[in-house]
C-alpha cells in the first residue's frame, strides 16, 4: 500500500513526526512540511514544533528520515491532520 501524498505520523526513536509523504525508497521516507509533535503538559493535547528537532532549521519544506530509526508509519489521526494543515498552511479547516 502506497502512502504517497498521505499525511502520516512517523514514530521514531526521537519522537513522532507528522508530515505528508513525498517520497519513499528502500531506506528512507521523505516528508513534506515535517513537524515534530510535542505533547502538552496534561492529557488535553499538545502541538507542533516548527521543525523536527530542537536545534535544527525551522519550517523545513522537506525532511528525509532513515528507516533505521523509524519504529512505524501510520496514517495520522484526523484531528492531527487538521491541526497540521492549519499549522503548516495557515488554512483553517
Amino acid at each position: 500500500m502506497s502512502m504517497s501524498n498521505n499525511v502520516v505520523t512517523v514514530i521514531t526513536m526521537m519522537g513522532e513526526i507528522v508530515g505528508r509523504v513525498e517520497d519513499e525508497t528502500d531506506t528512507t521516507v521523505t516528508l513534506a512540511s515535517p513537524r515534530l509533535f510535542v505533547p502538552g503538559q496534561d492529557a488535553s493535547g499538545g502541538g507542533f514544533a516548527p521543525g523536527v528537532s530542537m536545534t535544527g532549521a525551522q519550517d523545513l519544506k522537506t525532511a528525509t528520515i532513515n528507516k533505521s530509526v523509524i519504529l512505524t508509519i501510520i496514517p495520522a489521526h484526523e484531528s492531527i491532520v487538521k491541526g497540521w494543515v492549519e499549522y503548516t498552511s495557515g488554512i483553517i479547516v
